[in-house]
C-alpha cells in the first residue's frame, strides 16, 4: 500500500562498526530524499556507542569532529511510555523530551545494524522499522550462516571453511594444515561478519593465508576461507519485499573491476564523480567522510591484497560515498544474455524468500563458466541486508525511483508492525497461581 506523506522518520546510522563512516554517507543520502515527503529525525550512534540527534547531523561536515557539531544527546529507553527515543533534559525546569517517531529506517552498515542487533532493540521497543527480521539480518550478515541457509534452500554457493578465533589461538598450525587440505589455492580469506571488503584478502600461498587470517582475527571472532572464483563474472541484483508478499526484483548489474577485485579504497576513496543527483553523496562531502575515521578499514582492505572475484564483500556501493564503485564503473543493465539475467533474478528472489527478509537486500553473485560448455553455474556470494544507498540505482531502471523505494521500505516496516500486533505472543496460564499457592 502507498505510504502517506508526512511520516516522522527516524534515521539511525553510524554505530560501533568498521563501516561507521560508510553508514554516515548512506544516511545523508536517505535523509535528503526522505525530507522531500516526510519529517526526518537523525539518530546518530557514535563509535563509542553514544546516541545523538539534531538537525546539523544532516550535514556531513558535522562529522569531522566527535561528537558531531551541533549534536544533542539522545537515549534509547526500552519501555518508555512516550516512545523509546528520549532527549534528556539539561534543565531542572524542563523534563526529558520524547522524540515522536512513527517509523525507523536502519542505515547502519555492519556490526550493530546489519547483523540484527539494532532490530532486536526496535522490536522490543515496539517502534515500526524498515528492514525487519532479527534472524534474517543476523544470518545474512554472517557469511558462514548465510551460506549454510542458502545451501539448504537449494541455492548454489562456493564451498568454504569456517575458522573460530579460539581455534586459531589454540593451534594455528593445525588450522593452516586443515585449510591447505580443504581449500585449494588461490583462495580468499574474509572476516565472517564484516563488509565493504574490509579485511578481505586473496591469497596465493600458505604464508599469505596465515597473514590474512591474522588480520581477519584482529577484526572479527571468526573467518571464512573459500576458493578464489577464477574466471567468474560478478553480478549483483537486489530484491524488495517481505515474507509471504510480492517481491520486486531489480535490474542486474555487472560491477567493473580488475582480476584483483575492489578494495575499500577502490569502493569509497577513489577519485571520480560517481552517480549524479541523489546517489552522488550528500552536500559534496561523501568521499571525504567515508575516509575519515576509517583507518582500520583502510588497513584491513590493503592487508594481503583484497578481493578478486572471490573476494567481493558486503556493501560494495561507491554511490554512497560519491565515488568508489560508481567511479570504477558498473554496467546496468549487465551485458549478459537475457536467459542468464532471468536466472540471476530468479535466484535472487529465491534467496530472499529463504532468508525471510522484510526489506531490501542486494545479492552478489558469481557466474562461473561450465568447462563442458553447458549452462553457467550461478553462485550467491553473499547477501547485503543493508546495501549501500539501499541499492536504489538497481531499481531505477525498473521504474522505481529512490524516493519511492524508501517509501516502499517504510511501508513494509509499518505493514510488518501491524502483522506483528495480530500475532499472539502470550496466553493465560495457571502456572504462577499454582506455584504461588504451593509456596
Amino acid at each position: 500500500m502507498p505510504l502517506p506523506s508526512g511520516q516522522t522518520v527516524g534515521v539511525v546510522f553510524g554505530g560501533p562498526s568498521v563501516e561507521h563512516d560508510v553508514s554516515i554517507i548512506t544516511a545523508q543520502q536517505a535523509m535528503a530524499v526522505l525530507s522531500e515527503r516526510h519529517t526526518v529525525v537523525p539518530l546518530y550512534i557514535g563509535k563509542d556507542g553514544r546516541w545523538w540527534t539534531g538537525e546539523e547531523l544532516r550535514d556531513v561536515s558535522a562529522f569531522t569532529q566527535a561528537p558531531p557539531r551541533g549534536a544533542r544527546a539522545v537515549e534509547l529507553r526500552l519501555g518508555a511510555a512516550d516512545g523509546p527515543f528520549v532527549e534528556p533534559s539539561t534543565s531542572r525546569l524542563r523534563g526529558d523530551r520524547a522524540l515522536a517517531i512513527s517509523v525507523v529506517l536502519n542505515a547502519i552498515h555492519g556490526t550493530g545494524g546489519e547483523d540484527g542487533a539494532l532490530l532486536g532493540a526496535l522490536e522490543l521497543s515496539g517502534v515500526p522499522h524498515a528492514g525487519r527480521g532479527v534472524a534474517a539480518f543476523a544470518v545474512g550478515m554472517d557469511k558462514h550462516l548465510a551460506k549454510t541457509v542458502l545451501r539448504e534452500a537449494g541455492i548454489d554457493v562456493l564451498p568454504h571453511r569456517r575458522i573460530e578465533r579460539g581455534e586459531w589461538e589454540h593451534d594455528r598450525a593445525a588450522v593452516l594444515r586443515s585449510v591447505a587440505d580443504e581449500v585449494p589455492l588461490p583462495c580468499v580469506v574474509k572476516p565472517a561478519t564484516l563488509g565493504s571488503s574490509i579485511g578481505v584478502a586473496r591469497c596465493a600461498d600458505p604464508a599469505e593465508v596465515e597473514e590474512a587470517l591474522e588480520l581477519a582475527f584482529e577484526l572479527d571472532r571468526q573467518a571464512v576461507v573459500e576458493p578464489f572464483a577464477t574466471g567468474a563474472t560478478e553480478l549483483n541484483c537486489a530484491v524488495l519485499g517481505r515474507p509471504g508478499g510480492e517481491l520486486r526484483v531489480s535490474e542486474v548489474e555487472r560491477p567493473l573491476g580488475g582480476e584483483a577485485g575492489l578494495t575499500f579504497e577502490d569502493k569509497y576513496l577513489s577519485s571520480g564523480g560517481g552517480k549524479g543527483g541523489t546517489g552522488g553523496g550528500a552536500k559534496g562531502g561523501g568521499a571525504k567522510a567515508a575516509g575519515e575515521g576509517a583507518a582500520g578499514g583502510s588497513k584491513a582492505a590493503g592487508g594481503g591484497g583484497a578481493g578478486g572475484a572471490g573476494g567481493g564483500a558486503k556493501g560494495g556501493d561507491g554511490d554512497r560515498a560519491g565515488g568508489g564503485m560508481a567511479a570504477q564503473g558498473r554496467v546496468i543493465p549487465a551485458d549478459i544474455a537475457p536467459e542468464l539475467r532471468e536466472r540471476v533474478r530468479a535466484e535472487a528472489a529465491k534467496a530472499h524468500r529463504a532468508l525471510r527478509v522484510a526489506g531490501v537486500v542486494r545479492y552478489d553473485f558469481f557466474v562461473l563458466p561450465d568447462p563442458d560448455g553447458g549452462a553457467e553455474r550461478i553462485c550467491v556470494n553473499e547477501p547485503n541486508t543493508v546495501p549501500g544507498s539501499f541499492a536504489f540505482y538497481l531499481f531505477e531502471p525498473e521504474g522505481l525511483a529512490f524516493p519511492d523505494l524508501l517509501d516502499e521500505l517504510l511501508a513494509i516496516g509499518l505493514a510488518e508492525a501491524r502483522e506483528e500486533r495480530l500475532t499472539t505472543r502470550s496466553f493465560a496460564s495457571a502456572l504462577i497461581d499454582r506455584h504461588a499457592s504451593a509456596a
